[in-house]
Parts: C-alpha cells; sequence; structure tokens
C-alpha cells in the first residue's frame, strides 16, 4: 500500500494562539512531519488532528498531549493489538495524562482536547473520534462526512428539535458533548471501511468545517489533484471566510 499525506496548522485571523495540533507518522520509516511520501506504508500510518480546548495555554498543551500519547501508543502496540485497538488505546493514556498533569497545575483545570485519530494499515482505516474535529472521504468525485459530531447541537437534530440548517448557526454550535481530559469518561466513536485506490481522507478541525461548507469543501477538490496545493487552498479560504478559529488540516490519498 502507498499512501501521500499532507499536513499543515495555521492560527487564523483571530485567536493569538494556535491550541490545534497534528500527527503524520509513518511506523516503517519512523518517519513523522508534514510530508508522508509515497511509498510503503504496510505497517502502518498514523494520523491524527487535535483541537484543544482550555484557557490560559491549557488547551496548547492538551492538543500537544493528544498527539504525543498518540505517536507513543502506536509505537508501543502496533505489533500487540488489533488494528481497531490501538486508536483506543491512545485515547485512554491521552485521558490518563491530561488528568495527571491538571494534578499538577491545576489553574489547568477544564483543560480538554476534541480529536479524530486515523490508523491506516493494509488498505483498511480504522477511525476513532472524540468532539467535533471531523473526517472525509473523497471517492469518485463525491465528498462524504464519515464522522458524526458530538456535540450539542448534532443531540438537538437527532431529537428534532433544530433543523441541520439551523445547527450551522446555532448559538451552542461550539458546545462538544466529548472531549479528551474535559470528560470523566470518554465514550469515542468508532468508524472502518476498505480504502480504494484513489480514495482522499480529509481530517480537520473546526476551524476549517466551520468556515467552509460541505460544498465548497467539494469543489476545492474537485479542481486539483495536487494535494499540497488543495491544502493551501483550504487553509487560505478558511481565512478570506474571516479565519474565526486555528485551522488545521491533514488531506491523503491511497496510491496503490
Amino acid at each position: 500500500m502507498k499512501v501521500v499525506a499532507f499536513g499543515g496548522s495555521d492560527v487564523g485571523k483571530v485567536r493569538e494562539n494556535n491550541e490545534d495540533n497534528y500527527l503524520i507518522y509513518n511506523l516503517l520509516k519512523s518517519q513523522e512531519g508534514d510530508i508522508i511520501e509515497p511509498e510503503d506504508t504496510g505497517e502502518g500510518i498514523l494520523m491524527v488532528v487535535a483541537d484543544g480546548m482550555g484557557g490560559a495555554a491549557a488547551g496548547e498543551k492538551a492538543s500537544e498531549i493528544v498527539i504525543n500519547t498518540a505517536k507513543s501508543t502506536l509505537i508501543q502496540y502496533a505489533h500487540e493489538k488489533d488494528p481497531d485497538e490501538i486508536t483506543f488505546k491512545a485515547i485512554e493514556k491521552a485521558q490518563e495524562v491530561c488528568k495527571s498533569t491538571v494534578k499538577i497545575n491545576p489553574e489547568w483545570m477544564g483543560m480538554g482536547s476534541v480529536a479524530t485519530y486515523v490508523y491506516i494499515k493494509e488498505k483498511r482505516i480504522y477511525i476513532s473520534q472524540v468532539g467535533d474535529t471531523r473526517l472525509y472521504r473523497y471517492r469518485n468525485k463525491t465528498l462524504e462526512q464519515i464522522t458524526e459530531d458530538q456535540n450539542l447541537v448534532t443531540e438537538l437534530v437527532k431529537i428534532g428539535l433544530i433543523t441541520p440548517e439551523q445547527a450551522v448557526y446555532h448559538p451552542q454550535r461550539n458546545a462538544v458533548t466529548q472531549a479528551i481530559g474535559a470528560i470523566e469518561n470518554v465514550i469515542p466513536m468508532s468508524y472502518t471501511f476498505d480504502l480504494e485506490v484513489g480514495d482522499k481522507i480529509l481530517i480537520c478541525s473546526d476551524g476549517l468545517n466551520g468556515m467552509i461548507s460541505d460544498i465548497e469543501l467539494q469543489l476545492i477538490l474537485d479542481c486539483s489533484e495536487d494535494l499540497k496545493e488543495i491544502l493551501n487552498m483550504l487553509i487560505n479560504t478558511a481565512n478570506a471566510y474571516g479565519g474565526h478559529d486555528n485551522i488545521t488540516v491533514i488531506i491523503a490519498e491511497i496510491l496503490e
């Protein structure tokens, strides 16, 4: 299996600090960075987007914990656990470290992070979701949101109190119901599916999809085959629309 992936993060136009973080890690090469070149990734590739929350530097620390524990968990358990267990173990570890960090730094009480964890191995993708970061699949020129936001407006839509259209502008649209470190018992959502050659995987914080509609995301993906160009267009467009939040994006493609 060959995968190419690019990642980027931008503070946006309003926030002073960037509380987002991300990871792209190829286990075979012990390679980490903004780019995974097209090569054999049969041992597994881990990608994570984390969006921290909390006062002072707490949000930045929380998203950093998510990234660091994700990498260490993959290295520790890649050959011991089933692929669908690894991302759950990473969430458990991040939860533990966030709680212990708050005990040492009580001023960070309430720190937490939402996150989307993605582990790709042998042409299958395993996803664990906490909060409202998102994963989209772009297949055969069609964009589909795979993950479901764990937030208040999603629950209100489910029980029929508001419409999906109202959810977009609802004053509580950023109120998450699950967050690593900020919730006592985190309940992740999981997803898995077989990958096909040509699939593109888009992982993002809500600084992207909060500024750009799914229709516009689709149009951007339609207009280029260059992943680096797509990445830059996504971040630049979110900033052009106001950049109200930190913007973090990973875009990956299955080559063979």
